[in-house]
């Protein structure tokens, strides 16, 4: 009989089961030929829209708050408020993961507009024009779910309540539900995408770009590996590879929106190889709407991230979640190269 499972994903210990092997003698390898650059298309400089999972949501947020300019919508699954950690793991685990009821909103409030003043992130007048998404389950035991609460009194403070969507009524484990994709919708564990019949992604796409086609096949040609060597490497740090899915109309010129997608922890390439990419479901309802979809992809730190978060409790440096943060401005590289 197995055992619950309780695992903080950022920097917490976690119990985990895997099968023992025995020893193999290395065999000669060819080298793996380099994945080509992340290329550029036709892109709609004010359609581009952010979302997250877990700390890719927290990753989301700070991305959507210091690059205000250029995010017209910000959706976050199972994430919280801005600067929730302050820059302390810590506090992360035990405040953020546990006990957001303490947080007080009106710090990371006025967090936000003493960094737009000193101009480490955009001014925080132009949120005014985003779309929020917000996604919390009432069963997620690893993010709490009052989380959602303080997120929404943050962007309260610079965007009509019209603008904010809160999702709180699907019972689910910690992860990213899908229709029909990943593991029972109960089940908190990898690859943290969970088979729901709920399409959030859809939920995510149509609450940044207003009603869309319905939402087509996902086509895996159309899912490109690029490597990230020059937006960073494993101090900034990226895993060496990534994916953008590029729908038949963008890549023959047509114009198009973007959207950035954010793993969340244990969810590169070394716990779940490219599913995230592949079976979150933003794929399908991109090949019929014109949409390019950015699928970054972070990378493990012995000690300070082993488990492949995106940075929102400091291990890059305490600028982690202003414009100058290490991932934060590798990711900006990514968005302009993309866009034509």
């Amino acid at each position: 009989m197995l055992k619950h499972l309780v695992l903080l994903l950022s920097f917490s210990t976690f119990v985990a089961v895997h099968a023992s092997q025995a020893p193999q003698a290395p065999k000669e390898q060819q080298p793996t030929p380099a994945s080509p650059p992340l290329g550029s298309w036709n892109i709609d400089k004010s359609a581009v829209s952010i979302s997250g999972v877990s700390s890719g949501a927290f990753m989301a947020v700070q991305m959507g708050v210091a690059y205000s300019r250029e995010f017209m919508a910000v959706a976050s699954v199972a994430g919280g408020i801005y600067w929730c950690s302050e820059g302390d793991p810590q506090r992360a685990k035990s405040v953020c993961m546990g006990k957001p009821q303490e947080v007080d909103s009106q710090v990371q409030i006025a967090k936000a507009r003493d960094l737009a003043s000193q101009q480490s992130i955009d001014p925080v007048g132009a949120l005014s024009r985003q779309n929020i998404y917000i996604f919390a389950s009432p069963k997620d035991s690893v993010i709490h779910p009052a989380n959602s609460e303080k997120l929404s009194e943050f962007y309260g403070a610079f965007i009509a309540p019209t603008k904010i969507k809160i999702e709180t009524s699907l019972e689910s484990a910690h992860g990213f539900p899908t229709l029909n994709s990943g593991i029972s919708c109960g089940m908190g564990f990898l690859p943290w995408i969970l088979k729901c019949n709920f399409d959030l992604a859809g939920e995510i796409l149509q609450s940044a770009y207003g009603t869309l086609q319905p939402r087509g096949d996902f086509i895996p040609q159309h899912l490109m590996k690029y490597s990230q060597a020059e937006f960073g490497d494993e101090k900034t740090p990226l895993f060496k590879d990534a994916w953008v899915y590029v729908p038949e109309t963008c890549a023959q010129g047509a114009r198009c929106r973007l959207h950035v997608a954010l793993h969340g922890c244990q969810m590169n390439p070394d716990f779940i190889q490219d599913k995230f990419a592949t079976i979150a479901g933003y794929n399908e309802w991109a090949e019929t709407n014109g949409i390019v979809v950015l699928y970054p992809q972070s990378a493990k730190i012995p000690k300070d991230n082993p488990y492949a978060c995106w940075d929102w409790f400091g291990f890059t440096g305490p600028d982690y979640m202003t414009k100058s943060g290490t991932q934060m401005s590798a990711l900006k590289k990514m968005i302009e190269k993309v866009i034509r």
